[in-house]
């Protein structure tokens, strides 16, 4: 078994996990869409119940959530890479290439989100990092420019939803210390 450098959490491969540990993943596999085991989801796998914790928040949060399918990776990317986490930046950004993102946008999403176009996914974005880094400096104006771009409340409140996600994922990876996965380095992009 191997373990996380740093964090010494063990890795637990699915050939390793017990029975509950092993559902837990093939549920996760099936909610994501991938054909291999996060290694943010094995770093978990010596906890079944924080295991659990995360995939029905997960299941949960992306059942009910309605905002277009690429802006959540996209959101999740800016928020990752203004964060300094490397894990999720690889992961998110595997995710929005599989949607048809270009490297051009991805390289604006996370270095020069004033040149994002069009305005409204700039101004949404814009709107989720400052959520995501500094949700105290938030003012009436804030909540207008996305409001002014067609967002409805509902959609807002996803956005928001989606920033506190974004921080927390980080949060996960980079205090387990989890090693981007090989599978989405290699991804075309």
């Amino acid at each position: 078994m191997r373990t996380l450098p740093i964090s010494g959490f063990p890795m637990i491969e699915p050939e390793e996990a017990d029975p509950d540990v092993a559902q837990l993943y093939t549920d996760m596999q099936q909610q994501a869409g991938l054909s291999f085991v996060t290694n943010a989801n094995k770093s978990l796998g010596s906890s079944p119940a924080a295991l659990t914790i995360y995939r029905d928040m997960m299941q949960t949060f992306f059942t009910h959530l309605t905002l277009p399918e690429a802006l959540v990776p996209m959101i999740l990317y800016s928020i990752a890479s203004a964060r300094n986490c490397v894990y999720c930046s690889v992961v998110n950004g595997s995710f929005c290439r599989a949607l048809g993102v270009d490297d051009e946008t991805l390289e604006k999403l996370a270095h020069d989100l004033g040149h994002v176009n069009p305005q409204r996914l700039r101004v949404i974005i814009e709107f989720a990092v400052k959520c995501s880094q500094s949700p105290q400096g938030l003012v009436a104006e804030d909540y207008e420019q996305v409001r002014e771009q067609g967002v409805s409340d509902d959609e807002l409140l996803q956005i928001i939803f989606l920033a506190a996600l974004g921080n927390f994922n980080d949060t996960l990876a980079d205090s387990v210390k989890a090693e981007p996965d090989a599978a989405f380095l290699s991804m075309p992009g």
